[in-house]
Order: C-alpha cells, then structure tokens, then sequence
C-alpha cells in the first residue's frame, strides 16, 4: 500500500489557481506541504483551480475531475467569486453550487465549503463594489448550506487587507493564510 496519508482535491476558480502569483504557487501547495511537513505523512493535494469559472462551469468539469482522482476522499471548494463579480443571478449560483455538492455526496467526498472574502485592499476603489453585496448574500447561503449538509464552513471573511494584491487575487502570504484556515478546518474534522 502507498505511503500516501491523504489526498485532496482542490477546485474553484483563479484564487485557487494560483492567479498572479510570481512563482505560480497556489493554496493548494502549501495545504499539501503543511499538512506533510506538521504530520510527518504524505499529504497531496490536487488542483482544479479554472480562473474566470463560477459554479455552473464547475459543475460541468466536477465529476469527471473528481473520478480522476478516486483516492481523495475530501475536497476543498472555494468558488463564487465570479458568479458575484459577472452578476450572475444568485439563485441560480447557488443551485449549481448545490448541484456540484449533490456530485460529490455521489462520490463520496467529504467538503470543506469556503466563504468569500470579496473584493477590497489594493486595486479595489474606495467605494462598496456592488459584487461585495452578491459576496455577501452567498456567503450567508454557504454558512446555512453547511449547516444543511453538514459540511465544514472554512471562513475566509476576515482575510487581512494586506493579503490582497490587486483587490482579488492573492500574495503568497494571502495563498499561505488560506492554506492554513483550510488546514485548521481538515484538522479539526479529525
């Protein structure tokens, strides 16, 4: 048998990707290296990262991405942001975020539901952006969808500004400090 701990997939869309990261690190790759290097066992992580995607393109890829990797038991899922920033319709986001939760309950899968935090620091302009209030509106609907399917909610809300390199995206330090809210959340799962 493999010396391999666990694996997860990681799916969403730029934030997970990695987006403008210099060295093309992601989330994802310090959540595998932590999760190896704190518990002395083979962790991997795999990520399905698509930037520009919003919950209905997820859905379309997610079964498939996920039978590709048979050995992940857990995913991690951080996906909205583009579903706010395209004003698309939030109902119907959410009803192809509960269809891609529906896929993975099929599989098997365990999920850690991340929040949003929204657009704001650098690059972001001084007043509210009208895609803060979707952000808002659907990050109250993932605390209850949690709730509903029993999930564990990964909070991101209270990102520091800082952590932000363009209003979106993320700085290797932001990439590390999800990395280690999604780490705290598998642990406490354990």
């Amino acid at each position: 048998k493999s010396n391999v701990y666990g694996v997860i997939a990681c799916q969403g869309d730029s934030l997970t990707f990695g987006s403008r990261d210099p060295d093309g690190m992601s989330y994802p790759i310090y959540l595998g290296r932590m999760l190896s290097q704190k518990h002395g066992q083979t962790w991997a992580t795999v990520n399905f990262g698509v930037p520009g995607e919003c919950w209905a393109e997820l859905w379309r890829r997610n079964y498939h991405e996920l039978l590709s990797v048979p050995e992940a038991g857990e995913v991690c899922l951080w996906m909205g942001t583009n579903d706010a920033w395209k004003d698309r319709s939030i109902e119907q986001s959410l009803i192809a975020c509960e269809a891609v939760l529906d896929q993975c309950r099929a599989l098997g899968r365990f999920v850690y539901l991340a929040t949003l935090p929204g657009k704001r620091g650098f690059g972001a302009p001084r007043e509210p952006w009208k895609m803060n209030e979707a952000i808002e509106k659907l990050n109250v609907a993932y605390k209850k969808i949690a709730e509903e399917r029993r999930l564990q909610l990964v909070d991101l809300t209270d990102m520091p500004v800082e952590h932000f390199c363009d209003g979106i995206h993320l700085t290797q330090a932001g990439n590390k400090w999800v990395a280690e809210k999604f780490l705290a959340a598998i642990e406490a799962r354990r």
